[in-house]
């Protein structure tokens, strides 16, 4: 089957991550050569940077990853930073966030689920076929836009003026609630 046509988001846009302090807002992961999050490399060739195009959706992302847990650990925000970026020129994205699934014969059920095979299957086989800086797709807590971009594109991100900035206990529970989670000290 041939690749999917990127879909170009503009220079300028704006994208929020919700990123552990001992890592720089760029930092392209996992760290080690095996695949920890949905859109890794199965082999360990390239990283990826995930974004998200709100600063709720970063925090479903990164903060309420087991929808079963009620709580949000003030332990766990206090592990964390937000951060802003921007990109520098158009980003060319392989769209995983409508159709696209279907084009590769899945679902959204396929690609939301805590089995990670048939994602990281599929970033290889994008990474390798297009020239796509990253994949387009839709978080599985709230419905939000989010990226994951690929290493080969690092160079398209700039840093704005929100870097690292610590998550207040008071946002963190305000994105809790959003999400029907509670803020709490342990």
């Amino acid at each position: 089957m041939p690749p999917l046509p990127l879909r170009p988001l503009p220079a300028g846009t704006v994208f929020h991550r919700i990123h552990r302090l001992i890592h720089d807002p760029i930092f392209f992961g996992p760290p080690g050569p095996a695949p920890e999050l949905r859109y890794d490399d199965p082999d360990g060739t390239y990283k990826v940077l995930y974004l998200a195009r709100k600063l709720e959706t970063a925090f479903g992302e990164t903060l309420v990853r087991v929808p079963t847990i009620t709580d949000i650990l003030s332990t766990e925000v206090a592990a964390r930073a937000r951060s802003e970026l921007k990109a520098t020129r158009t980003l060319h994205l392989y769209p995983l966030d409508d159709a696209g699934l279907s084009a590769h014969g899945l679902t959204l059920a396929d690609v939301v689920g805590d089995n990670y095979a048939k994602t990281w299957e599929l970033s290889a086989y994008i990474y390798a076929n297009t020239s796509a800086d990253g994949i387009s797709y839709t978080s599985r807590f709230n419905a939000g836009k989010c990226v994951a971009l690929f290493d080969r594109a690092a160079d398209t991100l700039d840093r704005t003026a929100v870097l690292g900035v610590q998550l207040t206990p008071e946002l963190a529970a305000d994105m809790g609630h959003r999400f029907g989670k509670s803020y709490v000290e342990p």
